[in-house]
């Protein structure tokens, strides 16, 4: 099932999700146990900030499930190819806005938010994507305050990171039995997910607390050297330097 990232020296990673009080974070060591975090949205900073101690103290890798970096205008390149990769299941990701309009924020007027999309890019934005710009401006604010971020974390998209681990198609949704029960059997030769949701916060859905573990595989593939990069080639970057790609 995929490359095994422990293989890596020193694994040490850690998986970062939203789920609806703010963010969820796997912490996974070099010998699989895997220890929990939670934050509000805003504290992002506090959730990752003994990485700014450096690999040497801090993990190796964070993989975030959220956009990092955003275009001026049109859409992202590693969004588009993500869609293409996910086939039938193409719905779970969501294309995001450019700046300009992210910086209107979720409760934004609909039509003043549409009308500025369509004009950027051709299309207007769904709520949903609309709904992650404090998230995304959470993220932002993180590698700001802390550079030294930049060199280890990285975006990922969890549908991704299960497809890979199972070298297959999307698995069935999230939010069915079947669906988690794949997910399970995905992580099983990297890490014990059972062992790891018996110690998850109880207020944490089974879903996010997975996905929170398939980031954190996706980023241990980023540190080992083996990881895909969406899209191929030279890194798209925004207009504030930020790398615009998605890790599997």
């Amino acid at each position: 099932m995929g490359d095994d990232p422990r293989a890596a020296a020193a694994t040490r990673v850690v998986g970062v999700d939203g789920y609806r009080d703010g963010w969820v974070a796997a912490h996974v060591g070099p010998d699989g146990a895997v220890r929990w975090s939670v934050a509000p949205v805003g504290g992002f900073a506090d959730l990752v900030a003994p990485s700014a101690a450096g690999p040497s103290r801090g993990p190796v890798a964070i993989g975030v499930d959220i956009p990092v970096g955003a275009p001026d205008s049109g859409w992202r390149a590693c969004d588009l190819e993500a869609k293409e990769a996910l086939g039938r299941a193409a719905s779970r990701v969501f294309l995001t806005p450019p700046r300009p309009v992210l910086a209107l924020g979720p409760t934004a007027d609909n039509a003043r938010a549409q009308a500025l999309s369509r004009r950027l890019t051709g299309q207007g934005v769904s709520r949903q994507a609309l709904a992650l710009a404090d998230r995304i401006r959470d993220v932002d604010a993180a590698l700001r305050a802390h550079p030294v971020l930049a060199r280890v974390l990285v975006e990922v998209h969890p549908e991704l990171s299960f497809a890979a681990m199972t070298g297959g198609p999307p698995l069935p949704s999230k939010r069915t039995a079947v669906g988690v029960a794949q997910r399970l059997d995905a992580l099983a030769p990297w890490v014990d997910a059972i062992a790891a949701l018996r110690r998850c916060p109880d207020r944490v859905p089974v879903d996010d607390a997975l996905d929170a573990l398939a980031a954190a595989w996706s980023g241990a593939r980023w540190a080992a050297g083996t990881a895909r990069t969406l899209p191929g080639g030279p890194v798209p970057r925004d207009g504030t330097g930020l790398p615009m790609r998605i890790v599997v």
